[in-house]
């Protein structure tokens, strides 16, 4: 059993740290183009999506991943 949920942290710790990769690069593509160029785009690629709540997204992930690392680590000792 503790080795489902060890497998299942891992999982989720690399999803979670793909997410904020990716929403990582989409602020350095706002901070690039600027507010108005990044809705247009976000517009062009059919993301409903505004800035702000790409920004509350990606620090649910980042939160996300820092608990699950440390649960993690915590399930090792």
């Amino acid at each position: 059993m503790k080795d489902i949920v060890k497998v299942f942290l891992f999982v989720m710790n690399i999803i979670s740290f793909v997410l904020v990769a990716i929403f990582g690069l989409a602020g350095l593509v706002y901070e690039i183009l600027g507010p108005s160029k990044f809705e247009k785009l976000l517009a062009r690629l059919n993301i409903p999506w505004t800035f702000e709540r790409v920004w509350n997204v990606s620090f649910i992930c980042l939160v996300v991943l820092i608990v699950i690392y440390i649960l993690r680590k915590k399930l090792n000792m």
